[in-house]
């Protein structure tokens, strides 16, 4: 497909019990040619983008000694509330969020952690 991405059928290329067996079903366009990738190609680009997106993810941690309620409120508009434990840390809530707890928010993105002490938020590091 010029000019584009297609997903199609596998282009096999060489013989059967070479190590070009089997090829993906990605063609990506390079200086007006289509170039196949191989499949385990296309599924490390996807593993390596999963875990840089849980890399930048907001965890969360309660150091009070009772549970406490949190409302997350998310860049894309929605909103959720969680009860964390007491001593209890949740991981990878948010990539981009405003949460609140009792009379505080914290607005907070990327590698951060969020502390509840006293009833109260606050960002207590940056990873």
């Amino acid at each position: 497909m010029a000019g584009g991405f297609a997903i199609g059928k596998p282009e096999f290329i060489g013989d059967l019990n070479s190590f070009d067996w089997p090829m993906a079903a990605c063609e990506i366009p390079h200086k007006g040619r289509a170039v196949v990738v191989k499949r385990s190609v296309c599924l490390a680009v996807a593993a390596v983008a999963l875990c840089a997106h849980a890399a930048f993810a907001v965890d969360i941690e309660n150091h009070d000694r009772q549970a406490r309620d949190v409302t997350i409120n998310r860049s894309d508009g929605s909103s959720e509330t969680l009860t964390v434990k007491a001593g209890q840390r949740l991981e990878n809530i948010c990539t981009d969020c405003v949460i609140l707890s009792g009379n505080s928010s914290v607005e907070t993105r990327g590698r951060a952690t969020v502390k509840i002490e006293g009833g109260e938020v606050s960002i207590t590091a940056q990873r």
